[in-house]
């Protein structure tokens, strides 16, 4: 799957899932999870609220197969607050 245009490994979006249900973000947690068992080679389908969970769950402890994810939801975080729709 795709998230924020970044591929993500099927090993790593089940990590990154279970960190999101670990961190209490069950609804992220959920569509990372369908889209997983869908097998969705496009971008997932997340809203900007997930992506934030995302950063939530990630934090300072971001596994290092998850970091390239992590700076690029930062970066369009700043580019969403630089630019608001």
């Amino acid at each position: 799957m795709r998230i924020v245009g970044l591929r993500i490994a099927a090993p790593a979006a089940r990590m990154l899932q279970e960190i999101l249900e670990d961190g209490g973000h069950a609804a992220t947690a959920a569509r990372i999870a369908e889209a997983i068992e869908l097998r969705v080679t496009t971008e997932a389908p997340l809203t900007a609220e997930d992506h934030e969970a995302i950063l939530l769950a990630l934090g300072d402890r971001c596994p290092a197969s998850l970091a390239r994810l992590r700076r690029e939801l930062l970066e369009e975080q700043r580019r969403r607050r630089r630019f608001p729709a």
